[in-house]
């Protein structure tokens, strides 16, 4: 296996755990909206945002990765 494959099939691994967690994270959100906790609810918007930010562009390492060999 080329090394670019392994780090390919870590960052997947890594996407993958970072969905579950933006899941997580959303519902807990959605359960603060209903509460009424709007300054909770935008600190996790914001938290939010650059998981998912950090999922994407993990996405486009492995891509890259993946489009050189």
């Amino acid at each position: 296996m080329k090394e670019t494959e392994r780090w390919a099939e870590q960052l997947l691994a890594i996407e993958e755990e970072i969905g579950g967690i933006y899941e997580r994270l959303s519902e807990l959100k959605q359960e603060l909206r209903d509460a009424g906790r709007k300054k909770d609810v935008g600190a996790l918007d914001e938290a939010l945002q650059k998981l998912g930010r950090q999922g994407q562009l993990f996405g486009e390492m492995r891509l890259a990765w993946s489009s050189n060999d």
